[in-house]
This record gives C-alpha cells, structure tokens and sequence, in this order.
C-alpha cells in the first residue's frame, strides 16, 4: 500500500469510527446528564451533551491502531509521546467537563494540563528542530510553550459550532501532507487520523449541534496538532529549508491569530485573558451580519487557504514562497479588517 492510500484508510477508518460512535455518546451524555448549559456569553438555547471529545479522541486512536501493521516504519518514542500525552490531556478535559471548574481554576488546569503533557513529550524526545544552536534545556523550554499555546488555542477557538473540529481537521491534512512529502509516513498517518476524527464528528456539531466537543475535545485536538507539528520534519525536500520551518506555524494560522488578537483585547479591556466572550473573529463576522455558519465557513476557508500556503511553501524558492506568504497576510489581514471593531470595547 503506498503512502496515499495509508493516509486514505486512516482518515476513512477514523471518520467511520467518529460517525457510528457519537450518536452513542450522545445518548450516554444525555442519560448521565454531562451537558452544557446556557449561561453568560453562551448562545446556545438548550442544554447539550459534551463529551465530544471522547469521539474525537477514540476515532483518533482507533485510525492509528493499524499503524503496527501498515508498511510505514513506526517512530516508537513519538507516537509514545503522543499517546502518553493525550492521556493526560483527555483525563484533564474530562475532569473539567464533569466537575465544571470555576473560570480561574479552569484556565490554570488547562495550563498546567498541556503543560505536563508536553513535558513528557520533550523528555521523551520530542523537540522542536529549528535551525538553533541552543542547549537542548532551551529546546525543550520552546517545546513545552509551543504545545501549552496551540493547546489552547484550539480551547478558546471552540465557542461556535464546527470552529474547533473543522478548522482542527482542515489543519490535521495541511500538515499530514507536510510529513507525507517530507517522508515521516507515521506523523502523516496521526495527523489523518485526526482529520478524520473531526470531520467524522463533524455532522453532529455543525451547523447544529446535537454534542459539543467539551474541553475534552478541543484541547485533544490542540494538543495533538501542537505535538504532530513538532514531530514533523520540515526541511528534508524543502526548496528552502529555512522557510519550510514556518510550516507548521502557517497550517496553524487560524486558531493562533485568534487566540492572540482576543488576548490582546482582553488585557487591553483589562479584564482576564481566561474569561470567555464574543470577540473572537467568528462572533465579530456575527456581529457584522453574517449568520454563525457563514462565520465558520468563512474561518474554514481562511485555514484552507493558510494550509495550501503551509504545503506549498517547501516546494516553492524563496521568491514563490515569500509572495505566498505575503498574500497570506494580506488576506488574514483583510478577515481581521471584515471582523470589524463592533463590541470590542
């Protein structure tokens, strides 16, 4: 089986996995009462199961259980580190999703979370490869960071229906295709099956949803980007490796220009950067006029656009790559200009 098709099956086994298992966990989460109940800034007019990130989680790892058999060679201590961590993160999210954490404590778990688990990871590891003369205490330092900042990237991406999973599955094939061409057969082989996780969920989260991803869910999807990105390597067959080191950081633009722009609006509104509100993108695309799912959509179309620019970069010379990556700052800039200021204050 070549290359294509072992991503093919993973994200296929994944989705199928993902569609048959949710309605089950819908039903479970409604008869134990796990469920998210409108209040403050959430706009959803009923209580809806959670635990969705139980599906993600579970399809996720039932698309890499045929990694053992699969021609891909395996890379042991990376996909220990992967499993080890979603661990500790799907315990986490479990444990907020059915305690219901006060604001504060919850933004230090989901810190502290993300954190241990990618401590294990560098310890086992799984470091970021830049072009860094740096002691590997240095290396590890970023590593942790960057995992502790995508992860919750993802977490405050996920207040619209389909924000989180789709842009999550759109970012897991950006970057399984990254591996593929750069020969990491077994990151490419976890990140669709990931993908394939989220777009097998996604019918019963988008445009209505029937069960929400919980913290459960968007921080798995978080963390395990953050720790597929870092499993990557990037350079080998790049054009110009140097550039091909900002892949990942491209595939993810999304969820970290979002999460960066509604932190400097809170601290500059002086309020928590832990407090959920509505001045993310997708709630200003809202506020501008725009129905939620046309908001999302729109989110989805610009993590396309920031994944094809991800992939493309390592095959591109620096001339090509530099008027990517221009344009993709144009338009990024032109999505947060259409958010508009509205609410912000």
């Amino acid at each position: 089986m070549d290359g294509l098709a072992q991503l093919l099956t993973s994200l296929l086994l994944s989705g199928i996995v993902a569609f048959l298992f949710a309605p089950w966990v819908i039903r479970a989460a409604l008869r134990w009462q796990v469920l998210d109940r409108p209040q403050g800034y959430k706009a959803h007019a009923t209580p809806t199961p959670l635990l969705g990130g139980l599906v993600v989680a579970v399809s996720t790892f039932a698309g890499s259980v045929w990694f053992a058999t699969a021609s891909a060679p395996l890379d042991l201590v990376a996909l220990s580190a992967l499993a080890a961590g979603s661990v500790v993160i799907l315990v986490t999210g479990l444990v907020d999703d059915l305690a219901g954490m006060r604001p504060a404590h919850k933004f230090l778990w989901q810190l502290a979370a993300p954190f241990a688990a990618g401590s294990l990871a560098a310890v086992l590891g799984v470091r970021l490869e830049l072009f860094l003369a740096w002691p590997p205490e240095a290396i590890i330092v970023l590593t942790v960071l960057w995992i502790v900042g995508i992860t919750n990237a993802f977490n405050f991406l996920d207040n619209m229906n389909g924000s989180c999973a789709g842009l999550g599955a759109i970012a897991a094939i950006a970057l399984s295709l990254l591996n593929w061409h750069s020969g990491e057969t077994h990151v490419a082989l976890a990140a669709a099956a990931l993908a394939g996780a989220c777009l097998g969920f996604l019918p019963f989260n988008w445009p209505s949803a029937r069960i929400f991803l919980g913290d459960t869910g968007s921080m798995f999807i978080g963390f395990s980007l953050a720790l597929i990105s870092v499993m990557g390597v990037y350079t080998r067959g790049a054009e110009v490796p140097a550039l091909a080191v900002f892949a990942p950081l491209l595939a993810l633009g999304v969820p970290l220009l979002d999460a960066v722009l509604v932190v400097l609006l809170r601290l500059r509104a002086h309020e928590p950067p832990w407090v959920g509100d509505r001045r993310h993108l997708n709630h200003r695309l809202v506020r501008c006029g725009m129905q939620p799912r046309d908001a999302v959509l729109t989110l989805w179309v610009a993590g396309a656009a920031c994944g094809a620019v991800a992939v493309a970069v390592p095959l591109m010379g620096v001339t090509g790559s530099i008027v990517l990556v221009v344009a993709l700052l144009g338009g990024l800039g032109f999505l947060v200009f259409l958010a508009g200021t509205e609410g912000l204050s």
